[in-house]
């Protein structure tokens, strides 16, 4: 099955019905690179930082809990991590007021598809790659042509077993998709044997992790040398896991930010899109 490359392998991405975190967190275009980013200008990094000041002078702290994904820990001793996963949240924090809304969406989504994870045997946090993948909007469609809740480009949906023509399109069948992502996510896992991976390999397309398997000492998602959106990829999964999962945990950090600051977001982003 490594021909089969869902949507997310592909550079261009969901396109928001609105502005919300999904939008938010796609960061193929509006990701900010962290510090140790070797691939970055030293201009292009004082600049980041330059910008994004004002939300670590005016924010509070972040709390740094333990989290993990399927078992496998966020290691954030590591600075490259920290920073990472402090850069998503920042990026999130202004548009935490949409949750309300997310969650609504998810409480009819997860009874239905829970139990299509546990007949795989797919691990409950793969529960939030559609939330990072469509926002849970079943009409979502991405400039290359992905649809639905789980993003799957038309011939990769048929590759596993869904119909998609002109006039039937199963790829916006939650069950139905749900099916084929898991089908696909079990395939994954029986190659690389690591849930974090099988993640980065949705993203990223099973020949390049495996590539980067044989090229790599330490063959551990965070260790990786990977597409900038890939390495933020299992973040964001994390994101939508632990605010959706204990809210008040964070409740302090993602109260509403000040309004000079989410005016300068948008702005933000927009400039990445057009520097990427």
């Amino acid at each position: 099955m490594a021909a089969l490359r869902p949507a997310v392998a592909i550079a261009a991405k969901f396109i928001p019905l609105q502005v919300g975190p999904a939008s938010l967190l796609n960061l193929s275009k509006t990701s900010i690179v962290a510090e140790s980013d070797a691939t970055a200008s030293d201009t292009y990094r004082t600049t980041i930082s330059a910008l994004l000041k004002p939300f670590y002078t005016t924010s509070p702290e972040l709390p740094l809990l333990d989290v993990n994904f399927c078992g496998e820990c966020l290691p954030l001793d590591k600075t490259d991590v920290l920073d990472r996963w402090k850069h998503v949240f920042t990026l999130f924090r202004p548009h935490a007021r949409d949750l309300g809304d997310l969650r609504q969406r998810a409480d009819a989504f997860f009874p239905i598809i829970d139990p299509i994870l546990a007949k795989y045997d797919i691990p409950e946090d793969f529960r939030y790659i559609p939330l990072a993948e469509s926002g849970l909007k079943s009409r979502a469609i991405s400039r290359a042509g992905a649809g639905g809740y789980w993003q799957l480009m038309p011939g990769t949906a048929r590759e596993l077993g869904l119909t998609v023509n002109k006039r039937i399109d199963e790829r916006f069948n939650v069950r139905k998709s749900t099916e084929a992502a898991c089908r696909y996510l079990r395939e994954l896992y029986n190659e690389l044997g690591s849930w974090s991976l099988v993640a980065a390999a949705y993203n990223a397309g099973p020949i390049r992790i495996k590539n980067q398997l044989k090229q790599q000492a330490r063959g551990d998602y965070y260790s990786m040398n990977l597409p900038r959106e890939t390495r933020y990829y299992l973040y964001r999964i994390l994101l939508y896991k632990e605010v959706m999962s204990r809210p008040d945990d964070y409740s302090t950090f993602l109260s509403p930010a000040p309004a000079q600051q989410t005016a300068f977001l948008p702005w933000l982003c927009a400039d990445f899109r057009q520097a990427a």
